[in-house]
């Protein structure tokens, strides 16, 4: 039942934007996105998060470089504030590095298991420095994932997780109030030891661009490799 449950909450994040943005024009592209991450107890309760995700387009290409720090509240629920760091590179300049952008992050995460059904609910609110603009964007996400072990080959997991995103002003020259983007990956996870993994799928990525005369859509080629030492 709990799983039932969780993969409605999923469906419905996937459904949401459709509901709350009207039909504009899309443009769409092919990015590859890596994600290599690490996290783990410091000393209990204290965590720790370290993260690099180059991200890299037709156009240009950029990194984010997350850290935070984490205090456990209980066994399956914690709470963290990090930072993080966007250098952007323009292919057709040179490459030339661009301004990038910074931001601070707070968020919740909570990670069940519901019988086989591994689960993440993590809910971010981030404060974004962007280039071009002295205001402080506020956003919000929510992220569900759920990841099942396959009967046949344990190390093997069948992955889905959908992430949505709105701003919660809106900032002078930057974003608008309202739907940001929505993210949905469909993959799977193969355990490469106690700790490590590799996860690969399709990750599409909505973007609503309201300064623009057409939204963005972005199929993307997920990769990551998580070390997880909690």
């Amino acid at each position: 039942m709990r799983s039932r449950t969780l993969l409605a909450l999923i469906g419905w994040l996937l459904v949401l934007p459709a509901g709350v943005v009207e039909a504009r024009p899309v443009s769409s592209e092919a990015q590859l996105w890596y994600t290599v991450s690490a996290q783990g107890a410091i000393s209990e309760p204290f965590l720790y998060y370290l993260e690099a995700q180059p991200r890299v387009s037709e156009h240009d290409g950029r990194v984010i470089f997350r850290a935070a720090g984490g205090v456990r509240a209980l066994q399956d629920l914690s709470f963290w504030l990090g930072y993080a760091w966007i250098p952007i590179w323009n292919w057709e300049e040179g490459p030339a590095l661009r301004q990038g952008e910074s931001r601070l992050f707070q968020q919740a995460l909570f990670t069940p298991k519901l019988g086989e059904l591994k689960t993440t609910v993590r809910a971010r609110l981030e404060q974004r420095f962007l280039p071009g603009t002295t205001e402080v964007s506020h956003r919000a996400r929510l992220m569900l994932r759920g990841a099942y072990p396959l009967a046949a080959e344990p190390r093997l997991s069948l992955i889905v997780w959908d992430e949505a995103f709105f701003h919660l002003n809106t900032v002078d020259a930057g974003p608008h109030r309202g739907f940001d983007m929505n993210r949905a990956f469909v993959g799977a996870g193969w355990k490469l030891g106690a700790h490590s993994s590799v996860e690969v799928g399709y990750l599409n990525v909505y973007v609503r661009r309201p300064s623009a005369q057409t939204d963005q859509l972005i199929h993307t080629l997920a990769v990551s490799t998580p070390f997880n030492f909690m």
